[in-house]
């Protein structure tokens, strides 16, 4: 049970927050006071049991003032949020209880309120119990408040990493058309091995199944090169050739007769000296 004591505890260190508290939790409870007569205290019988009533109100604020904002303020470190448990709300209640009863005491005792003569500490005691009750309710209120926006600001963002890997899913699949626009080649751009120059062509070279397809389409290799720059996988190695480096098995040759070879290709793709090194090294951190 101790241990439990020792949990974390929302504190609420919300400036603005606690000021529309403590001023709403006041007026609220001496509405309470005057309308229901708690306790079967008629705080209407004269002009000072109302006057009464707006002091142990106004008593109320500016302990709750002291409390919650100017003793936070005074030691920051120690009402950390982060740092704030069970036994420190439950210490921090006790002592406010404690002031509160002292207050509405001593005001009885000032404004003669004939009602609370007998037993004054113990109905002060039970006034004291609503103001901090109220208090402690519109608190755990707002920290419901803030856990639940958490919740929807998280499911918004697991929404929105969900929908951008479905984005993401979508840009691996490519489409290509045709100069003349009659023909579009489509693919994901996995299945793709190589793709090279042919005359006024392009000849696509991709895995369908166990088997390997050839597509030809009207297109310069440039501008499908430009197509596909925003894949980091997709290389250049030859003027005539662009390649996909995750289907390449190895380099093979000597200087200056390099070829790429593909897992599946049953023939080499040729490399210019100058992109060797830089597919070397590409193969290498695979």
């Amino acid at each position: 049970m101790f241990e439990n004591l020792n949990q974390p505890y929302p504190f609420n260190n919300n400036f603005k927050h606690t000021l529309r508290t403590i001023a709403f939790v006041c007026m609220g409870f001496m509405l309470i006071m005057l309308y229901f007569q708690p306790f079967g205290i008629n705080f209407l019988a004269s002009p000072k049991d109302g006057y009464f009533v707006l002091v142990i109100g106004l008593v109320s604020a500016g302990i709750f003032f002291f409390s919650t904002i100017f003793i936070p303020g005074l030691f920051p470190k120690l009402f950390e949020s982060a740092g704030w448990t069970i036994r420190k709300e439950l210490i921090w209640n006790v002592g406010m209880f404690a002031i509160l009863i002292v207050g509405f005491t001593v005001s009885a005792m000032v404004f003669d309120i004939s009602t609370m003569k007998s037993l004054t500490i113990f109905r002060s005691g039970a006034l004291a119990l609503l103001p901090l009750i109220l208090f402690n309710l519109s608190n755990y209120n707002n920290s419901l408040k803030t856990k639940v926006v958490q919740v929807i600001d998280s499911g918004r963002h697991w929404l929105a990493e969900e929908r951008k890997n479905s984005h993401h899913v979508t840009d691996e699949h490519i489409r290509i058309e045709s100069e003349n626009g009659k023909e579009v080649f489509e693919a994901d751009l996995k299945d793709i091995i190589l793709i090279q120059s042919a005359s006024n062509y392009i000849e696509i070279y991709t895995i369908q199944g166990a088997a390997i397809r050839k597509a030809l389409v009207r297109q310069t290799l440039n501008g499908v090169e430009v197509l596909l720059s925003k894949f980091n996988n997709i290389k250049r190695c030859h003027r005539c050739c662009l390649v996909n480096i995750n289907q390449i098995s190895k380099l093979s040759g000597t200087s200056p007769n390099y070829s790429l070879e593909a897992f599946k290709l049953d023939f080499g793709i040729p490399i210019s000296r100058q992109y060797v090194a830089s597919f070397r090294k590409l193969l290498s951190t695979r």
